[in-house]
């Protein structure tokens, strides 16, 4: 059972994910934590850096960094309409670019003066790419490009080129408005009842979406104009008077959970997680779990099953950047490849872009995922005050 759940709670509009009751991901809107990606801001021109980089003062504080096409010739403060690409995180700006991007129900239209036609790689099957590339190249708009996304699969062409047309429609509606605004503008979204990941959520696998102290109206608008098909498996939690929806379905215990260092695993190890501004260290041990046979099979069922826990864990927590994964030592290249094999399978459930790079000569394996949002544990703890975060305490003076 694949539910999303969306509840106004004291401190922001929290959005969650559960599979068979196990919470997969969490998200957190709030004045101080919103997301911006996806955001379409009216900025101006702060600095440009050598190298075709340069500075955006978006009205929020940190100035935005984006990269500048060779052709695009941009002058100091002047105007300029941006899409944020990642949120600002730690002591970093959010990353923003200005070929605009518009997500529909089965593609999405983005700027590009090539042409450009993606397809989902989900979407396996030779003669159906084929199809879904033909119907694109039929209807692709001149100035824009196209990734067909894993939902058009099957459906038939009328739909994907009224989805192009509409989002084509959306493009000169938000050009037209950022003509009339002064600097600094949000242009979209124009409605915020609709908590800001919502998009990312919807899929048709769902088979229930509930909503708690949020306009119902609206989010039910937004997510049949996503999915139609959606309609009849959303409800407006009423509130018991013994819990609220999150409570009611445990998720605030799960919350706490992926908030500690150590996960602990099946056959009786453990993971422990760090994160650092750097990147994301994860160790893996035995723990209790000595075995039935000899250390090699010990250490590949202790480390097979920690790759299914960090591929989880990673979407949980909204670990990103760079990851270091400190596996139990193998010996055999043959149990090296089982277990990088069956971590690629993990990862493949994972939305957002994750690449394996490689085994160091440490024996050490690294992970790239596409950076977004701040993570779970970024927006919902700070720093000791006492340790300055470092988690250590002198004793002597």
């Amino acid at each position: 059972m694949k539910r999303l759940f969306f509840e106004n709670r004291a401190d922001g509009v929290y959005t969650a994910l559960t599979i068979d009751g196990k919470l997969r991901e969490i998200y957190i809107d709030s004045p101080e934590n919103t997301s911006m990606v996806g955001q379409i801001i009216l900025g101006r021109l702060e600095v440009v850096l050598p190298g075709q980089m340069a500075f955006v003062d978006l009205g929020i504080g940190k100035k935005a960094l984006m990269n500048i096409s060779k052709e695009v010739k941009l002058q100091k403060n002047q105007p300029v309409l941006v899409q944020v690409y990642k949120d600002p995180t730690g002591t970093k700006g959010a990353y923003v670019g200005m070929e605009l991007k518009h997500k529909g129900r089965h593609v999405i239209l983005f700027e590009s003066p090539r042409r450009d036609i993606g397809i989902s790689q989900k979407i396996t099957d030779s003669k159906e790419r084929g199809r879904l590339r033909e119907t694109a190249q039929q209807a692709i708009p001149k100035g824009f490009g196209i990734i067909i996304r894993t939902n058009a699969q099957g459906v038939e062409p009328e739909k994907i080129i009224a989805d192009i047309d509409e989002l084509l429609t959306l493009h000169k509606k938000i050009k037209t408005q950022a003509e009339h605004a002064d600097f600094p503008a949000l242009i979209y979204p124009e409605d915020d009842a609709v908590p800001s990941v919502l998009p990312d959520m919807i899929s048709e696998d769902l088979d229930e979406i509930w909503v708690s102290g949020l306009d119902f109206d609206a989010i039910k608008k937004a997510v049949t104009g996503i999915m139609p098909t959606l309609a009849n498996r959303i409800f407006l939690y009423e509130s018991l008077e013994t819990a609220n929806l999150f409570e009611f379905h445990n998720i605030p215990p799960q919350i706490s959970a992926a908030l500690k260092k150590t996960v602990q695993l099946p056959c009786g190890g453990f993971i422990t997680i760090e994160q650092t501004e750097a990147c994301v260290v994860i160790d893996v041990n035995t723990g209790r779990y000595t075995g039935k046979k000899d250390f090699r099979t010990t250490a590949l069922t202790t480390n097979l099953e920690a790759a299914t826990s960090i591929a989880w864990q990673l979407v949980l927590r909204n670990l990103s950047g760079i990851i270091i994964i400190d596996f139990m030592d193998m010996k055999h290249d043959e149990d090296k490849n089982v277990l990088l094999d069956a971590l690629a399978r993990e990862l493949k459930n994972d939305r957002i872009k994750t690449e394996i790079v490689g085994i160091t000569d440490l024996g050490l394996v690294q992970l790239t995922r596409r950076r977004a949002r701040e993570s779970l544990a970024r927006l919902l703890e700070q720093d000791c005050p006492n340790c300055g975060g470092r988690g250590r305490v002198r004793i002597q003076q």
